[in-house]
């Protein structure tokens, strides 16, 4: 491949960080013209003048979604990952079409602004469905629903449906959390994620406009060259969702009451097997 890429980034990180300047470095050996781009910038000559967008540290996104989706929307077919899996990846409520598609996930109540919140007994995450870093989320148990009451009134307040899951207790411990990396349908490499909530320890400001804190992670073993068979992908993902994480549940404020969760609108099951 030869041509013009833009690799994406935010204001805070015009030049990249280190791992961002490898790619350049390794894109360039590649007699690729690579640059880094702000993507809330105009480019000299336009994004036209790129043959491929990459997103790499376009951070920002969550304070001006709907800008952001334009703006993939205006670049089009060259840009990577493709507009309609962004829109759809940017908002944790895909969570409910995993769901609906088989696919296992963490049991996820959806409280709409105004809608009412009954503090679930044992430990529980609050978390806005849209952010990134950690940006909103905290921990809560027994001994602190008033304080998670506060922090839904403050989320809803600041206009963002809330996302209610249980506290994952293996996150504590050895297992963590693994993310499994897939370049072209082949496992590429892992990681393991450390805990990065706490109780008692303040959520980063929703609002803020500051650097994601780093994750503790730790490279995991994998077999690199590993290919996840499209007939096997589901099953890998979970398969059936068993009872403890049932169709996860919306709380309609209007209604006062809580009902099953519905695809979104725009995501067909079909479309998203296909992209998953």
């Amino acid at each position: 491949m030869t041509g013009r890429v833009a690799i994406a980034t935010c204001g805070e990180h015009p030049a990249l960080d280190a791992e961002g300047r490898l790619l350049l470095d390794a894109l360039r050996e590649q007699s690729i013209d690579a640059r880094a781009k702000v993507w809330t910038g105009q480019p000299a000559g336009g994004w036209q003048r790129y043959d491929l967008v990459v997103l790499r540290a376009t951070w920002d996104y969550t304070f001006m979604l709907a800008r952001f989706l334009r703006w993939t929307r205006s670049i089009g077919s060259r840009l990577h990952n493709a507009p309609d899996v962004v829109a759809w990846n940017a908002d944790k409520r895909y969570l409910f079409d995993l769901v609906h598609a088989g696919i296992t996930t963490i049991p996820t109540e959806q409280l709409a602004p105004g809608a009412p919140f009954a503090p679930p007994a044992g430990r529980f995450v609050v978390k806005p469905a849209v952010a990134a870093g950690s940006r909103g989320a905290a921990v809560f148990d027994d001994a602190r629903h008033a304080a998670a009451r506060e922090h839904v009134a403050a989320l809803h307040a600041g206009g963002h449906d809330v996302l209610l899951q249980p506290y994952l207790e293996a996150v504590d411990g050895a297992e963590g959390e693994i993310a499994l990396v897939f370049l072209d349908g082949a496992l590429s490499h892992a990681m393991r994620k450390g805990p990065l909530l706490a109780l008692d320890l303040p959520p980063p400001d929703a609002g803020a406009r500051h650097r994601c804190p780093p994750a503790a992670l730790t490279a995991v073993p994998s077999r690199r060259g590993a290919r996840a068979h499209p007939g096997q992908r589901r099953r890998r993902l979970g398969g059936r969702p068993p009872a403890a994480a049932q169709r996860p549940r919306r709380r309609d404020p209007r209604r006062g009451a809580t009902r099953r969760a519905a695809p979104r609108d725009g995501v067909r099951r079909r479309d998203l097997r296909r992209r998953l």
